[in-house]
């Protein structure tokens, strides 16, 4: 669950994300293009949270990119997509 994260845990896809199920996610236009997708295992620092009650979304670097990019996700897309690396 986002309320649970903190600036610099790290997450993780737990299916294959692709550009065209980014397409469809509520915060798109704050997504950058994630070229051939991400794999499961992938590791995405987190960098912001928002908790305010219905406005549950996280911002994630995504690894490897220089300058950084980042994706925003909001909480329901983190439920079906993502989980905490432990």
């Amino acid at each position: 669950m986002i309320i649970r994260l903190n600036p610099g845990d790290v997450i993780t896809p737990i299916r294959v994300l692709n550009k065209v199920m980014l397409s469809h996610w509520r915060f798109a236009a704050e997504c950058a293009d994630i070229g051939g997708g991400l794999m499961p295992g992938a590791e995405l620092k987190v960098v912001e949270v928002s908790k305010a009650p219905g406005k549950l979304w996280v911002r994630v670097e995504l690894p490897g990119r220089h300058p950084p990019a980042f994706l925003k996700v909001a909480g329901e897309e983190y439920a079906l997509n993502f989980k905490l690396k432990t």
